[in-house]
């Protein structure tokens, strides 16, 4: 059985360590700067262990037909409206049971693999589970994809 997840989609403190590669400041997205709490990525990154990880890997570095959730991912979904990924997480994952996330755990997802990505929230302000708050909201694009290790497709 394949898990995919063609654009995005953790259990201890050590995953809400972001990577090292740099990436384009929230503030220049045209739209609101992104906001995640370190609640919001704490309670993601055990999401992410219990629903993703089987696929994406413990480190979201992806595997064999399963797309990585990191320098692939933010090149992919650069620029990107958040509810567009919050959407796909919510009716295509996790693969074994599309559409069991609830809002809340949804967003905690999204502000882990951003954190883990090396985005910064502007404040500890949670992000929004709202649709329309979400579609505000667009994914920073990487300043340096070129100078950060290599991703698998």
């Amino acid at each position: 059985m394949v898990c995919t997840l063609a654009g995005l989609a953790p259990a201890s403190a050590a995953w809400a360590a972001p990577y090292t590669a740099t990436h384009a400041s929230n503030r220049g997205n045209n739209g609101p700067s992104v906001t995640f709490s370190a609640e919001q990525v704490t309670h993601g990154a055990q999401i992410y262990a219990g629903a993703c990880a089987m696929c994406h890997g413990a480190d979201l570095e992806g595997g064999h037909d399963v797309p990585d959730l990191g320098n692939y991912f933010m090149a992919r979904w650069a620029n990107t409206p958040l509810d567009r990924l919050a959407g796909y997480i919510t009716h295509a994952m996790p693969l074994m049971a599309p559409g069991t996330l609830p809002p809340q755990d949804t967003a905690a997802l999204v502000a882990f693999v951003l954190h883990h990505n090396g985005v910064t929230a502007t404040s500890n302000t949670p992000l929004p589970m709202e649709e329309a708050r979400q579609a505000k909201i667009r994914i920073p694009a990487p300043q340096a994809l070129a100078a950060a290790p290599a991703s698998k497709p």
